[in-house]
């Protein structure tokens, strides 16, 4: 995932929550915070990006709450903690 367009993320979050096969739902959120987590570390000046770091931060609450619903699984605070704390960088 060397330098990622910045919708990569964006379609990758689109595909999970749009999926209703579970095994397959829950691989595509893993996928999807994997493509955020690499364009955060892509943005050099997070201000110059905020709508995006924004939109990062909704895709991340929604996908945690998307896996504590349909998944039955813990939510993931490491990843919403970077995401909440890189929001408030930008």
């Amino acid at each position: 995932m060397g330098n990622l367009r910045p919708v990569i993320w964006q379609e990758a979050f689109i595909k999970a929550v749009d999926e209703p096969d579970r095994e397959t739902l829950a691989r595509l959120i893993r996928e999807a915070e994997m493509a955020i987590v690499q364009r955060r570390r892509q943005l050099e000046n997070p201000a110059n990006y905020r709508d995006e770091v924004r939109a990062m931060k909704l895709a991340t609450l929604a996908m945690d709450s998307i896996k504590a619903q349909k998944l039955g699984g813990v939510r993931n605070l490491t990843l919403l903690k970077d995401c909440c704390s890189f929001q408030k960088s930008a």
